[in-house]
């Protein structure tokens, strides 16, 4: 069976180093272009016209958005949904308004310095000195560049709330959220785990929003177990 990981916002495919040996134990997978559309509908389009058949989709972040998407346009066709490190709720207006800030800066041509700016938000405040996870950071960010970034600010703001079609999913689903995120907190995760009762809801202690590279092992455990229940 292949597996469909698709990445946060201004993340590359190195997002899911910690975790990727775990996932192709299991068989194929691939990783999904979110550089070239501006509405996450278009995101969740490409990888359907992208991949034929049956697949399971793990989405991390603004990865969960579209993988939700996918399920609204093609439920027959999600075999296992892994939603980490997201939500389903729309942009709230203070986070429109600070999404607009972080794009006028990359217009200014200061991508660089959102990039360093915006650290602090997805780790936990343990790891906000972490030089090792600085450095991951910056490195997933690079490849992205700043005009598919501006592409994905545009589609992660004007997103639709998906909150609705929660109770329709009945594939083997699991939610994986970091205990310490302050970009998505808990509660979002906590949400959306009490409109899927039968999901896995695993919450990583010491990990904030970019779990995979903060907690690791706790990482590749949760999503063995998914993998597991799914196939």
């Amino acid at each position: 069976m292949k597996t469909i990981l698709i990445p946060p916002l201004l993340c590359s495919a190195l997002a899911y180093a910690p975790v990727l040996d775990t996932v192709w134990t299991h068989g194929q997978v691939t990783l999904a272009d979110t550089r070239r559309d501006d509405t996450i509908a278009a995101m969740a389009a490409r990888i359907l016209r992208e991949n034929a058949g049956e697949f399971a989709v793990l989405g991390t972040s603004m990865g969960g958005y579209v993988a939700l998407e996918v399920i609204r346009q093609a439920p027959e066709r999600v075999t296992a949904l892994a939603l980490v490190s997201t939500s389903a709720r729309a942009d709230t207006a203070e986070q429109a308004q600070a999404r607009a800030r972080q794009s006028a800066l990359v217009e200014d041509g200061q991508f660089t310095a959102l990039v360093d700016a915006a650290f602090p938000g997805v780790v936990a405040a343990e790891n906000e000195s972490n030089g090792a996870l600085l450095a991951t950071w910056r490195a997933m960010a690079e490849p992205v560049g700043s005009a598919a970034f501006l592409r994905q600010q545009k589609a992660v703001v004007q997103r639709a709330d998906l909150r609705s079609i929660l109770p329709s999913i009945t594939c083997p689903t699991a939610i994986i959220h970091g205990a310490q995120d302050r970009l998505i907190p808990l509660a979002a995760a906590e949400e959306t785990a009490a409109a899927l009762p039968t999901a896995r809801f695993t919450v990583i202690e010491g990990a904030g929003h970019l779990l995979s590279h903060e907690q690791p092992a706790a990482a590749r455990a949760a999503v063995s177990d998914w993998l597991e229940s799914a196939f």
